[in-house]
Protein backbone atom coordinates (compact mmCIF):
# COMPACT_ATOMS: atom_id res chain seq x y z
CA UNK A 1 0.00 0.00 0.00
CA UNK A 2 1.30 3.83 -0.95
CA UNK A 3 1.72 6.01 2.10
CA UNK A 4 3.12 9.17 3.19
CA UNK A 5 6.30 8.43 4.46
CA UNK A 6 7.72 11.73 5.86
CA UNK A 7 7.17 15.44 5.74
CA UNK A 8 9.33 18.31 5.56
CA UNK A 9 9.09 21.90 6.06
CA UNK A 10 11.82 24.67 5.40
CA UNK A 11 10.67 27.75 7.03
CA UNK A 12 13.73 29.67 5.80
CA UNK A 13 14.11 28.92 2.09
CA UNK A 14 17.94 26.94 1.31
CA UNK A 15 18.79 26.71 5.42
CA UNK A 16 18.18 23.62 7.06
CA UNK A 17 14.84 21.71 6.84
CA UNK A 18 12.84 20.33 9.66
CA UNK A 19 10.74 16.61 9.52
CA UNK A 20 7.38 16.93 11.59
CA UNK A 21 5.34 14.34 11.99
CA UNK A 22 2.42 16.46 10.33
CA UNK A 23 1.52 19.90 8.84
CA UNK A 24 -1.63 21.96 7.75
CA UNK A 25 -1.46 21.95 3.47
CA UNK A 26 -2.97 24.56 1.49
CA UNK A 27 -2.80 25.65 -1.79
CA UNK A 28 -0.23 28.14 -0.98
CA UNK A 29 2.12 25.18 0.50
CA UNK A 30 2.74 23.38 4.13
CA UNK A 31 2.12 25.87 7.11
CA UNK A 32 5.36 27.87 7.61
CA UNK A 33 7.54 26.15 4.30
CA UNK A 34 9.53 28.81 3.31
CA UNK A 35 8.08 31.74 4.82
CA UNK A 36 11.20 33.54 5.16
CA UNK A 37 14.20 33.67 2.19
CA UNK A 38 17.39 35.45 2.10
CA UNK A 39 18.63 37.81 -0.39
CA UNK A 40 20.87 40.56 -1.35
CA UNK A 41 20.22 44.20 -0.54
CA UNK A 42 18.46 44.59 -3.85
CA UNK A 43 15.79 41.93 -2.59
CA UNK A 44 17.56 39.28 -5.47
CA UNK A 45 17.20 35.57 -3.94
CA UNK A 46 20.49 34.05 -2.76
CA UNK A 47 20.63 30.05 -2.28
CA UNK A 48 22.70 27.40 -0.82
CA UNK A 49 23.53 27.26 -4.51
CA UNK A 50 25.77 29.86 -3.73
CA UNK A 51 26.24 29.66 -0.32
CA UNK A 52 26.13 25.93 0.54
CA UNK A 53 27.04 26.40 4.40
CA UNK A 54 23.35 28.38 4.34
CA UNK A 55 22.18 24.44 5.03
CA UNK A 56 24.13 24.34 8.24
CA UNK A 57 21.88 27.14 9.73
CA UNK A 58 18.62 25.79 11.73
CA UNK A 59 15.60 28.01 11.62
CA UNK A 60 13.12 27.34 14.61
CA UNK A 61 9.27 28.64 14.88
CA UNK A 62 8.34 30.43 17.52
CA UNK A 63 5.01 31.56 18.37
CA UNK A 64 5.43 34.85 17.52
CA UNK A 65 8.41 35.14 15.01
CA UNK A 66 11.54 32.77 14.10
CA UNK A 67 14.54 32.11 16.00
CA UNK A 68 17.74 31.10 13.86
CA UNK A 69 20.72 28.54 15.15
CA UNK A 70 23.78 29.13 13.45
CA UNK A 71 26.78 26.93 13.06
CA UNK A 72 28.92 28.30 15.86
CA UNK A 73 26.01 27.85 18.67
CA UNK A 74 24.70 31.67 18.12
CA UNK A 75 21.59 32.26 17.48
CA UNK A 76 19.02 35.60 17.07
CA UNK A 77 15.61 35.74 16.90
CA UNK A 78 13.14 38.11 15.38
CA UNK A 79 9.36 38.97 15.46
CA UNK A 80 6.80 38.90 12.87
CA UNK A 81 5.96 42.33 14.26
CA UNK A 82 9.86 43.35 13.89
CA UNK A 83 9.69 43.27 10.01
CA UNK A 84 9.24 46.61 8.57
CA UNK A 85 5.40 47.17 7.53
CA UNK A 86 6.59 48.75 4.29
CA UNK A 87 6.69 46.12 1.27
CA UNK A 88 10.25 46.02 -0.77
CA UNK A 89 10.94 44.76 -3.80
CA UNK A 90 11.67 41.04 -4.26
CA UNK A 91 12.66 38.27 -6.62
CA UNK A 92 13.04 35.16 -6.67
CA UNK A 93 13.70 33.27 -10.46
CA UNK A 94 12.98 36.37 -12.18
CA UNK A 95 9.37 36.46 -10.64
CA UNK A 96 9.28 40.15 -8.93
CA UNK A 97 6.67 40.71 -6.08
CA UNK A 98 6.97 42.43 -2.27
CA UNK A 99 8.05 41.35 0.77
CA UNK A 100 9.21 42.78 4.53
CA UNK A 101 13.10 43.50 5.29
CA UNK A 102 14.10 42.16 8.87
CA UNK A 103 15.29 44.76 11.38
CA UNK A 104 19.16 45.73 10.84
CA UNK A 105 20.37 44.05 13.90
CA UNK A 106 19.41 40.59 12.59
CA UNK A 107 20.80 41.55 8.85
CA UNK A 108 24.12 42.25 10.20
CA UNK A 109 24.56 39.31 12.32
CA UNK A 110 23.35 36.82 9.24
CA UNK A 111 25.93 39.02 6.82
CA UNK A 112 28.92 38.26 9.51
CA UNK A 113 28.78 34.47 8.52
CA UNK A 114 28.85 35.35 4.57
CA UNK A 115 31.27 38.14 4.12
CA UNK A 116 28.51 39.96 1.84
CA UNK A 117 25.64 42.22 3.47
CA UNK A 118 22.44 40.08 3.16
CA UNK A 119 18.72 40.56 4.21
CA UNK A 120 16.17 38.04 5.89
CA UNK A 121 12.67 38.75 4.37
CA UNK A 122 9.49 37.29 4.98
CA UNK A 123 6.11 37.03 2.97
CA UNK A 124 4.03 38.80 5.26
CA UNK A 125 0.74 38.20 6.29
CA UNK A 126 -0.43 38.11 2.44
CA UNK A 127 1.69 36.60 -0.12
CA UNK A 128 1.95 39.26 -2.98
CA UNK A 129 3.59 36.03 -4.86
CA UNK A 130 1.61 34.15 -7.21
CA UNK A 131 2.49 30.88 -9.53
CA UNK A 132 3.40 31.34 -13.24
CA UNK A 133 0.69 30.14 -15.45
CA UNK A 134 -1.41 30.23 -11.89
CA UNK A 135 -1.87 33.62 -11.21
CA UNK A 136 -4.78 32.61 -8.40
CA UNK A 137 -2.31 30.53 -6.51
CA UNK A 138 0.12 32.35 -3.62
CA UNK A 139 3.41 31.56 -3.43
CA UNK A 140 5.81 32.17 -0.61
CA UNK A 141 9.62 31.70 -1.52
CA UNK A 142 9.44 28.09 -2.87
CA UNK A 143 11.40 28.29 -6.36
CA UNK A 144 7.67 27.76 -8.10
CA UNK A 145 5.68 25.29 -6.58
CA UNK A 146 3.92 24.93 -3.27
CA UNK A 147 4.78 21.28 -2.92
CA UNK A 148 7.83 18.78 -3.97
CA UNK A 149 6.81 15.31 -3.96
CA UNK A 150 9.51 12.50 -3.87
CA UNK A 151 9.42 8.79 -3.60
CA UNK A 152 11.34 6.25 -1.46
CA UNK A 153 11.61 4.03 -4.21
CA UNK A 154 13.31 6.21 -6.98
CA UNK A 155 15.94 7.52 -4.35
CA UNK A 156 16.54 3.85 -3.86
CA UNK A 157 16.82 3.43 -7.31
CA UNK A 158 19.39 6.47 -7.29
CA UNK A 159 21.15 4.99 -4.85
CA UNK A 160 22.36 1.69 -6.61
CA UNK A 161 23.12 3.85 -9.51
CA UNK A 162 25.29 6.65 -7.79
CA UNK A 163 28.85 5.65 -6.46
CA UNK A 164 28.29 8.29 -3.80
CA UNK A 165 25.97 8.35 -0.76
CA UNK A 166 22.62 10.08 -1.62
CA UNK A 167 20.40 10.98 1.20
CA UNK A 168 16.63 12.48 0.56
CA UNK A 169 17.59 15.66 2.12
CA UNK A 170 19.24 16.62 -0.65
CA UNK A 171 16.79 17.18 -2.60
CA UNK A 172 14.77 18.88 -0.40
CA UNK A 173 11.13 17.68 -0.44
CA UNK A 174 7.66 18.15 1.26
CA UNK A 175 6.17 15.05 0.98
CA UNK A 176 8.22 11.65 0.70
CA UNK A 177 6.03 8.55 -0.37
CA UNK A 178 6.90 4.95 -0.44
CA UNK A 179 5.33 1.59 -1.43
CA UNK A 180 5.36 2.32 -5.17
CA UNK A 181 7.86 0.94 -7.93
CA UNK A 182 10.41 3.25 -9.10
CA UNK A 183 9.71 6.17 -11.16
CA UNK A 184 5.73 5.51 -10.88
CA UNK A 185 5.58 9.33 -10.14
CA UNK A 186 6.43 9.98 -13.46
CA UNK A 187 3.04 8.85 -14.44
CA UNK A 188 1.10 10.14 -11.90
CA UNK A 189 -1.35 13.37 -12.75
CA UNK A 190 -3.64 13.48 -9.59
CA UNK A 191 -3.04 12.49 -6.38
CA UNK A 192 -4.52 12.07 -2.63
CA UNK A 193 -2.47 12.43 0.91
CA UNK A 194 -5.35 12.25 3.45
CA UNK A 195 -8.09 14.35 2.16
CA UNK A 196 -5.98 16.69 0.70
CA UNK A 197 -5.67 16.29 -3.27
CA UNK A 198 -3.16 17.40 -5.30
CA UNK A 199 -2.42 18.28 -9.03
CA UNK A 200 0.86 17.22 -10.64
CA UNK A 201 1.98 19.86 -12.03
CA UNK A 202 5.13 18.82 -13.76
CA UNK A 203 8.52 17.21 -13.20
CA UNK A 204 10.96 18.94 -10.95
CA UNK A 205 14.42 19.81 -12.35
CA UNK A 206 17.52 19.36 -10.63
CA UNK A 207 20.43 21.30 -9.95
CA UNK A 208 23.47 21.72 -8.27
CA UNK A 209 21.63 22.34 -4.99
CA UNK A 210 21.93 18.81 -5.17
CA UNK A 211 25.47 18.10 -4.74
CA UNK A 212 25.05 20.18 -1.43
CA UNK A 213 26.01 17.39 2.16
CA UNK A 214 23.50 18.51 4.11
CA UNK A 215 25.22 17.68 7.22
CA UNK A 216 28.73 19.36 5.91
CA UNK A 217 27.78 21.96 3.91
CA UNK A 218 30.10 21.59 0.92
CA UNK A 219 28.97 20.92 -2.46
CA UNK A 220 30.37 17.20 -3.72
CA UNK A 221 33.26 16.93 -5.47
CA UNK A 222 32.30 15.28 -8.60
CA UNK A 223 28.90 16.62 -8.70
CA UNK A 224 27.12 13.80 -7.69
CA UNK A 225 24.05 12.79 -7.21
CA UNK A 226 23.04 15.28 -10.65
CA UNK A 227 25.89 13.62 -12.42
CA UNK A 228 24.77 10.08 -12.41
CA UNK A 229 20.86 11.50 -12.83
CA UNK A 230 22.13 13.15 -15.85
CA UNK A 231 23.34 9.61 -17.38
CA UNK A 232 19.54 8.26 -17.09
CA UNK A 233 16.94 11.31 -16.21
CA UNK A 234 18.11 13.86 -18.63
CA UNK A 235 14.35 14.73 -20.28
CA UNK A 236 13.81 15.95 -23.94
CA UNK A 237 14.14 19.66 -22.49
CA UNK A 238 17.19 18.81 -21.11
CA UNK A 239 16.38 19.22 -17.99
CA UNK A 240 17.60 16.67 -14.97
CA UNK A 241 14.45 15.60 -12.98
CA UNK A 242 13.79 13.96 -10.02
CA UNK A 243 10.33 14.63 -7.97
CA UNK A 244 7.16 16.13 -8.96
CA UNK A 245 5.71 19.45 -8.22
CA UNK A 246 2.26 19.69 -6.73
CA UNK A 247 -0.92 21.84 -6.40
CA UNK A 248 -3.00 21.26 -3.75
CA UNK A 249 -6.72 21.63 -4.64
CA UNK A 250 -7.90 21.68 -1.71
CA UNK A 251 -6.89 22.74 2.26
CA UNK A 252 -6.31 19.52 5.16
CA UNK A 253 -4.04 18.16 7.64
CA UNK A 254 -1.16 15.60 5.82
CA UNK A 255 0.43 13.10 8.58
CA UNK A 256 3.46 10.54 8.30
CA UNK A 257 1.57 7.24 8.16
CA UNK A 258 -1.35 8.51 5.53
CA UNK A 259 -2.68 6.34 2.77
CA UNK A 260 -1.57 8.01 -0.40
CA UNK A 261 -3.61 7.44 -3.33
CA UNK A 262 -3.39 7.39 -7.16
CA UNK A 263 -6.62 9.32 -8.10
CA UNK A 264 -5.15 9.98 -12.49
CA UNK A 265 -2.22 8.76 -14.12
CA UNK A 266 -0.94 9.65 -17.96
CA UNK A 267 2.34 8.73 -20.20
CA UNK A 268 5.39 9.24 -18.62
CA UNK A 269 8.46 11.66 -20.41
CA UNK A 270 10.95 9.91 -21.92
CA UNK A 271 14.33 10.26 -19.91
CA UNK A 272 17.91 9.09 -21.48
CA UNK A 273 21.13 10.21 -20.90
CA UNK A 274 22.29 13.79 -21.32
CA UNK A 275 25.38 15.35 -22.84
CA UNK A 276 27.77 13.46 -20.22
CA UNK A 277 30.69 15.69 -19.22
CA UNK A 278 33.05 15.20 -16.46
CA UNK A 279 33.76 18.24 -14.21
CA UNK A 280 37.62 18.69 -14.42
CA UNK A 281 39.02 20.51 -11.24
CA UNK A 282 40.65 23.67 -11.63
CA UNK A 283 44.54 23.33 -11.18
CA UNK A 284 46.17 24.23 -7.69
CA UNK A 285 48.13 27.72 -8.92
CA UNK A 286 49.45 30.33 -6.99
CA UNK A 287 46.50 33.26 -6.60
CA UNK A 288 46.83 35.94 -8.61
CA UNK A 289 45.08 38.87 -9.41
CA UNK A 290 44.21 41.24 -12.49
CA UNK A 291 41.72 43.17 -14.36
CA UNK A 292 38.22 41.79 -14.71
CA UNK A 293 35.93 44.16 -16.91
CA UNK A 294 32.40 43.93 -17.39
CA UNK A 295 31.12 46.63 -20.15
CA UNK A 296 31.90 49.74 -18.72
CA UNK A 297 32.91 48.61 -14.92
CA UNK A 298 35.97 47.28 -13.94
CA UNK A 299 37.45 45.38 -10.54
CA UNK A 300 40.02 43.37 -9.54
CA UNK A 301 39.40 39.38 -10.25
CA UNK A 302 41.21 36.39 -9.50
CA UNK A 303 42.10 32.92 -10.78
CA UNK A 304 40.74 30.98 -8.13
CA UNK A 305 36.93 31.47 -8.29
CA UNK A 306 34.23 30.88 -11.38
CA UNK A 307 33.37 33.83 -13.23
CA UNK A 308 29.92 33.49 -11.89
CA UNK A 309 30.57 33.95 -8.36
CA UNK A 310 32.90 37.05 -9.25
CA UNK A 311 30.27 38.78 -11.35
CA UNK A 312 27.83 38.05 -8.73
CA UNK A 313 30.32 39.73 -6.02
CA UNK A 314 30.07 42.79 -8.13
CA UNK A 315 26.50 42.93 -8.00
CA UNK A 316 26.41 41.82 -11.69
CA UNK A 317 23.53 39.92 -12.13
CA UNK A 318 23.43 36.74 -14.68
CA UNK A 319 21.02 34.78 -15.25
CA UNK A 320 21.44 30.94 -14.08
CA UNK A 321 19.24 28.30 -13.19
CA UNK A 322 21.90 25.23 -12.27
CA UNK A 323 24.99 26.33 -12.24
CA UNK A 324 26.28 22.75 -12.51
CA UNK A 325 27.08 23.86 -16.23
CA UNK A 326 24.15 21.73 -17.50
CA UNK A 327 21.31 24.30 -18.39
CA UNK A 328 23.16 26.74 -20.39
CA UNK A 329 21.54 29.59 -18.82
CA UNK A 330 24.46 31.85 -17.29
CA UNK A 331 26.36 31.94 -21.27
CA UNK A 332 27.68 35.58 -21.43
CA UNK A 333 29.87 36.98 -24.37
CA UNK A 334 34.32 36.89 -23.94
CA UNK A 335 35.42 39.75 -25.59
CA UNK A 336 38.97 39.60 -24.67
CA UNK A 337 41.15 37.25 -22.49
CA UNK A 338 41.27 33.82 -21.76
CA UNK A 339 39.60 31.49 -19.50
CA UNK A 340 40.04 27.71 -17.65
CA UNK A 341 36.97 25.77 -18.08
CA UNK A 342 36.05 23.07 -16.19
CA UNK A 343 33.42 22.11 -18.64
CA UNK A 344 34.69 21.43 -22.43
CA UNK A 345 31.13 22.50 -23.33
CA UNK A 346 31.82 25.92 -21.34
CA UNK A 347 33.27 27.71 -24.51
CA UNK A 348 31.63 27.60 -27.69
CA UNK A 349 32.65 28.67 -31.04
CA UNK A 350 30.55 31.62 -31.13
CA UNK A 351 32.74 33.81 -28.14
CA UNK A 352 30.03 33.12 -25.56
CA UNK A 353 31.21 30.89 -22.29
CA UNK A 354 29.04 29.89 -19.58
CA UNK A 355 30.40 31.75 -16.82
CA UNK A 356 29.12 29.44 -13.78
CA UNK A 357 32.19 26.94 -15.29
CA UNK A 358 34.79 28.68 -16.38
CA UNK A 359 37.77 30.24 -13.86
CA UNK A 360 39.80 33.59 -15.20
CA UNK A 361 43.30 32.64 -15.94
CA UNK A 362 43.99 36.34 -16.58
CA UNK A 363 42.39 40.10 -17.80
CA UNK A 364 39.44 39.82 -19.18
CA UNK A 365 36.73 41.73 -21.15
CA UNK A 366 33.14 40.55 -20.62
CA UNK A 367 29.62 41.14 -21.79
CA UNK A 368 25.92 39.83 -22.14
CA UNK A 369 25.66 37.24 -24.65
Amino acid sequence: MLSLNRVYIYPVKSLRGLRVSHAAAGISGLNFDRHFMLTNTDGTFITARQYPEMVLFTPVMLPDGLCLYAPDGSAASVRFTDFHPQEAPTEVWGNHFTARIAPADINRWLSGFFNHNIELRWIGPQPTRRIKDHQQIPLGFADGFPYLLTSESSLRDLQKRCPAGVQMEQFRPNLVVTGAEAWDEDRWRVVRIGNVIFDVARPCSRCVLTTVNPQRGHKHGAGEPLATLQRFRTGEDGNINFGQNLIARNSGLVREGDRFEVLETGEAPVYGAGIIEDTRKPRAEAVSQFSLQWNDRQWQGNNQQPLLEQLESQGIRVAWSCRAGVCGGCRIRLLEGEVTPLKKSAIAEDGTILCCSCIPAGPLRLSEA
